[in-house]
């Protein structure tokens, strides 16, 4: 394992302990058994090797596993698994859509209002 961390490209690879996901793709279960792979699949995002998580979502859920690489799932502030957003549980399209349409209508009620 020290001769991959050697490789200058290879140091830029994505080792974490834990995903970032939100309840609904945890589960209901407290006790969650996790496979972890590490470099196991490139981020759909940014084509970086990432550390792949597995789990059972739940006593009858299926197996939940991570699509995006922690990096780029803290930049957009989502789930790993779901790419929804961990704030409003949304997609992120329409997080994205609606936190504009907000922004716009402060902006013209501040106009307005001077």
């Amino acid at each position: 394992m020290a001769s991959i961390k050697r490789d200058a490209v290879k140091q830029s690879w994505e080792e974490t302990e834990f995903p970032l996901v939100c309840e609904t793709c945890l589960g209901d279960n407290p006790y969650v058994r996790m496979t972890k792979e590490p470099h196991g699949k490139r981020c759909q995002v940014c084509e970086t090797p990432f550390t792949v998580f597995a789990w059972q979502a739940g006593t009858k859920g299926r197996l939940k596993r991570v699509e995006i690489c922690k990096a780029c799932a803290q930049a957009k502030n989502v789930c790993q698994v779901c790419i929804y957003d961990l704030q409003y549980g949304l997609p992120v399209k329409v997080r994205d859509q609606v936190l504009r349409e907000a922004g716009a209508d402060k902006g013209a009620l501040g106009t307005a209002a001077v």
